[in-house]
């Protein structure tokens, strides 16, 4: 079976909810050679954003269940793959501090990008979904991270986004601000001067290139 075929029929257990045949097929894709980073960039991340189009389209009766299904789902498989992901660790890693801004309990993401920057030896500190800025500020002060990352797949949380961005401005907190999600853009980013990641592998690569620069951030 080719390569496409393998990560479609993985995008296609995800839209079904079918944790078992997800993790059949991903095992199935390591041995014949697909790497692990495009399974999850290629197969999961396509098939989580298929599965939440069809949800939010009312495609074929998808439901709320299904939607939660196909993210069980996607946790088998990164469970599945996860010994096998392998991200560059030639810069020397930190600590980075994670979570879902107040407002968005999803979690697949961060699950995601949590595992790949463990995988390139970041310590992670992860708050979780629905974290209030406040949470966010008192944790930093505590944790001293070198980045704080947050998310938010909700449009209706990207203001808590910016709040965050100013509290940590005013508290002079020496951290680097990246945000990320689906409900999230460069432009977005760039408006409050944080750091954009479109996924979990650019997520690392941007935290390696800004660990340790004292630099003001820019778009990569």
């Amino acid at each position: 079976m080719s390569k496409n075929m393998l990560l479609d029929k993985i995008i296609g257990a995800l839209v079904d909810g079918d944790d078992i045949e997800a993790v059949r097929i991903a095992n199935e894709a390591l041995a014949n050679g697909i790497s692990a980073i495009d399974i999850l960039n290629k197969g999961c991340a396509l098939g989580m954003m298929k599965a939440g189009e069809k949800y939010t389209q009312g495609q074929g009766g998808s439901s709320l269940t299904d939607l939660l299904l196909t993210g069980e789902a996607m946790k088998a498989v990164l469970e599945a793959i996860k010994p096998h992901l392998k991200v560059d660790k030639s810069v020397a890693a930190g600590k980075y501090l994670i979570g879902e801004i107040e407002g968005d309990i999803h979690s697949i993401g961060r699950e995601v990008v949590k595992t790949m920057l463990q995988s390139a030896g970041w310590e992670v500190v992860d708050l979780g979904e629905d974290v209030p800025v406040q949470r966010f500020i008192e944790k930093a002060k505590e944790a001293k991270p070198d980045i704080i990352g947050a998310g938010s797949a909700i449009s209706g949380s990207l203001d808590k986004l910016a709040e965050l961005k100013k509290r940590i401005d005013a508290e002079r907190l020496p951290v680097k601000y990246m945000i990320g999600g689906w409900s999230t853009s460069p432009e977005f980013a760039k408006s409050l001067g944080a750091y954009f990641a479109k996924d979990a592998v650019e997520a690392v690569k941007i935290a390696n290139s800004v660990h340790g620069s004292k630099s003001k951030p820019r778009q990569l």
